[in-house]
């Protein structure tokens, strides 16, 4: 990703207080300075962040729970038709015990 961000003063301004506790170059010219770098500011996104960006913005719109499958599974249950494969159960848990186990090693 291409960040291009033009206008910033890259050299410290010099102040000093006096007496009064003020500086001598005034909050005015302060705020001027400000309100001047805040106009110039700009930041480039390449095409491919941008792309990147609206891929997240669909997804965001996409559902997580896939409710055509939940209503499915409540009908065969509710029928007494829906079946549990208890080998697929095992080797699930077994994937996950066996991926659990790899990232505590490499820690």
């Amino acid at each position: 990703m291409s960040i291009k961000i033009k206008g910033g003063n890259s050299k410290p301004s010099k102040t000093s207080l006096n007496k009064s506790g003020s500086t001598e170059k005034g909050a005015k010219s302060s705020t001027q300075s400000s309100r001047k770098t805040a106009d110039n500011d700009r930041v480039d996104l390449t095409e491919a962040a941008s792309r990147l960006h609206q891929i997240e913005q669909s997804l965001a719109d996409i559902p997580v729970i896939d409710t055509g499958r939940v209503e499915a599974i409540s009908q065969s249950i509710d029928e007494g038709t829906y079946t549990i494969n208890n080998e697929k159960i095992a080797d699930r848990i077994i994937e996950s015990e066996t991926a659990l186990r790899k990232k505590k090693d490499s820690l």
